[in-house]
């Protein structure tokens, strides 16, 4: 980490750095779950090692660089967290639960903006790469399925993780701000004549 950054931006970063490792070794067990537990890349019509590819090219390559900007001071990089954050909230956490209840459809928020497009985006198999993007976007419904227990520890896990690295991203970010704001200048003296 730069030395020349703020000591608080500095401890902030320190703990989105460890939340960063923790939630990705977490997505990643929620992933391989996904891959061989549930078998969704038979959903999405294609093979186990193109669905973890697709994974490893999505989450292991622009994230991890996000969190090296944002060690170095960069907003960008810290953007970059917050949104890897905000994607794992939902697809490594919140998403699972809702299968729990029965709730088996997409977020439903770009599928809605997409409608308002009249772009109509229902049978998401079959794209390849673009499967598994659209996948977690929440494009689609995933068929009926159930999860084990495990998954299900992991995905509460995820969901603590990932928020908590949510609220330290939006921190940091707040002090980065702070910190780019000018200083206050102080007003003129004004002398007294005598």
């Amino acid at each position: 980490m730069e030395k020349n950054l703020s000591p608080r931006y500095q401890f902030l970063v320190s703990r989105i750095t460890i939340l960063f490792v923790l939630s990705f070794v977490f997505l990643w067990l929620h992933i391989i779950d996904d891959a061989v537990i549930t078998n969704e890349p038979a959903w999405y019509g294609i093979s186990t090692f193109d669905f973890l590819l697709a994974c490893a090219l999505v989450y292991a390559i622009v994230p991890p660089f996000g969190l090296w900007l944002a060690r170095r001071g960069s907003a960008v990089g810290l953007i970059i967290v917050l949104l890897y954050a905000l994607q794992a909230l939902y697809g490594g956490g919140i998403n699972h639960v809702r299968h729990i209840f029965g709730d088996f459809r997409g977020s439903q928020i770009l599928p809605l903006l997409l409608g308002n497009l009249g772009v109509n985006v229902t049978d998401i198999r079959g794209h390849g790469f673009f499967t598994v993007l659209m996948g977690m976007a929440g494009l689609g419904i995933t068929p009926p399925h159930e999860h084990i227990l495990a998954s299900t520890v992991i995905a509460f896990i995820n969901i603590a993780l990932n928020l908590t690295l949510v609220v330290f991203c939006a921190l940091a970010l707040y002090v980065w701000f702070q910190n780019r704001r000018p200083a206050p200048t102080a007003p003129p003296e004004q002398s007294v004549a005598g």
